[in-house]
């Protein structure tokens, strides 16, 4: 929810920029930033601008052309260093959107990282599927090994592994959570 009363103080905005690209851990573009920041702040656009040059006058954030035109920020090392400083002078409710909003903007990005397959030969015309599925902080939740025989086989479960993760994964589980009957 978008915090109601506008914020006008130009140290605390740039503390929410410094904060927030320490966030996304990467470069971003400029759409990004604009949409992480004044969609979960009431941010003035041009207080905004203002507090962004001033960063990257300052050498908080680093500011760089990629593919021709596609305008990125990343936050610097000195930008780093002074995290627990604006870390906590930026109030929770402004702080908990915006880590909200980075998390659904690389939402499918994590998802593509999260789930691993691959072949791995075992003796000579003979592999195995190796199939594992990691979480968002990148613990390894499932590690399959599947003997596949050839490697056409291998080559099969790992692309069906890569469809199906999911589903695999809640069958796996349900199967360990069942109780027999002696």
């Amino acid at each position: 929810m978008l915090y109601q009363k506008e914020i006008d103080d130009s140290v605390l905005i740039q503390f929410i920029i410094l904060y927030t690209l320490s966030k996304v851990d990467k470069a971003i573009p400029y759409n990004d930033m604009i949409n992480l920041v004044l969609d979960n702040c009431n941010i003035n656009y041009n207080d905004f601008q203002v507090a962004l040059n001033n960063l990257i006058n300052t050498k908080h954030v680093n500011s760089f052309i990629e593919g021709g035109h596609n305008q990125k920020y990343e936050i610097t090392q000195k930008g780093l260093n002074a995290g627990d400083f604006f870390t906590s002078n930026i109030p929770i409710y402004i702080r908990e959107p915006i880590d909200s909003s980075i998390k659904e903007l690389f939402k499918e990005e994590r998802r593509k990282h999260a789930v691993r397959s691959g072949i791995t030969p075992i003796r000579k015309d003979e592999y195995c599927a190796e199939c594992q599925l990691y979480d968002d902080d990148n613990t390894q939740l499932l590690n399959l090994s599947l003997y596949a025989g050839s490697r056409e086989e291998a080559e099969r479960m790992s692309r069906f592994y890569r469809d199906h993760y999911d589903t695999i994964y809640e069958k796996l589980l349900a199967s360990f959570s069942e109780t027999t009957e002696d």
